[in-house]
């Protein structure tokens, strides 16, 4: 039998994926709208992001579990989902305390203001590092790890004995962590300077040009075709790489090493990218991302994604205490940073999938 956990999980990834058929609700044959008259389609997919706390969409949700046919493990946790939704919005008020200083202020009081719940945002003297300022590399209050170590975590799944690990100083602490979880992966330091050479050389491809010379200095009178061939003991090549690194470092690989090899991404990729157009130079590479992220960039919107992942971490947070005070037990949350899993008087997990980038999330 099935745990609660993987039957929250199975759920909630196969509504994900109704969610991204071509259209926005969930098709009849997928027994997921609402029927009848004056009744208007459901995205049930939406329900599990906890933000619609409105009478008129937990009504919706009544209707849909008094009519879909649900298995039955889907359908206690969707009557879980329909309690903890009611318990949110039948409390009087909520509380939230913020330094003075707080540069999250304004984010926050308009996030607060979109869940249409009795917020109060209070201003206060305090040095409280309960948002801190460095969202992705420290830990919020009420979450178990910060964004960072959660990618790392995501991107363990992807690693093998055929991985190599390019790394930057900024991020040695996320490199030692995994050579010692996996001590037979190669490791290599990149200090800013030429990429080329660089990838070159770890592919081996001065190597392989080496080897070519030499044999052909055998027969000087015979013309042979020659292509450098990149090293065939490694399979992924990971990057963890400062921001700005990425766009020269990444080419670089694919320059001589073309499609051979898996790349895999540090989140930090996606910092500092000022327009969604920019994911296509990591094309067919894999980052942790959310589904969240992804939506938005496939709907076209002109936004920063490093601002809208700062975003989304204070929108998170901010859901978490709004969940913790109203005395809930336990939620499978699809959060804007990846699926959350809250636990009464214990700190929440976060899971990120990892998501290969590509043309459709810019041209679709």
């Amino acid at each position: 039998m099935k745990s609660r956990k993987n039957s929250v999980s199975t759920l909630i990834m196969a509504i994900v994926i109704l969610a991204s058929c071509t259209s926005t609700t969930i098709n009849n044959s997928n027994e997921a709208l609402i029927s009848g008259k004056g009744a208007q389609n459901i995205n049930i997919y939406q329900y599990f992001s906890y933000q619609n706390f409105d009478s008129i969409s937990i009504q919706k949700l009544e209707q849909y579990m008094l009519t879909a046919n649900q298995k039955k493990n889907d359908l206690r946790e969707l009557k879980k989902l329909h309690g903890n939704l009611k318990k949110i919005s039948s409390q009087d008020s909520y509380s939230i305390n913020i330094p003075n200083s707080s540069i999250f202020s304004l984010e926050l009081m308009e996030l607060a203001y979109k869940l249409e719940l009795p917020i109060t945002i209070k201003w206060v003297e305090s040095n409280s590092q309960d948002i801190p300022l460095d969202l992705l590399a420290k830990i919020p209050s009420g979450f178990c790890s910060s964004i960072y170590e959660d990618a790392i975590d995501a991107i363990t799944k992807e690693i093998n004995d055929s991985t190599v690990i390019i790394y930057m100083k900024p991020y040695i602490h996320f490199q030692k962590l995994l050579v010692e979880q996996f001590p037979e992966v190669k490791s290599i330091l990149f200090n800013k300077g030429n990429a080329q050479n660089f990838a070159s050389n770890i592919l081996g491809i001065g190597e392989s040009q080496k080897r070519f010379k030499k044999i052909s200095s055998l027969n000087p009178n015979q013309t042979l075709e020659f292509e450098a061939r990149p090293r065939d003991d490694i399979r992924n090549i990971l990057l963890l790489l400062q921001p700005s690194e990425y766009r020269s470092v990444l080419p670089a690989f694919r320059y001589h090493g073309g499609e051979k090899f898996k790349y895999i991404n540090f989140i930090s990729v996606l910092e500092n990218l000022n327009h969604v157009n920019q994911l296509m130079d990591f094309e067919n590479s894999l980052v942790p991302i959310s589904p969240y992220l992804t939506e938005k960039i496939k709907d076209k919107e002109s936004f920063s994604l490093d601002q809208l992942m700062q975003r989304s971490m204070i929108n998170d947070w901010l859901l978490v205490e709004i969940i913790k005070q109203a005395g809930v037990q336990s939620a499978t949350i699809s959060g804007m940073t990846g699926d959350l899993d809250f636990q009464k008087n214990s700190c929440t997990k976060r899971n990120i999938p990892m998501q290969l980038i590509t043309s459709k999330w810019i041209t679709s």
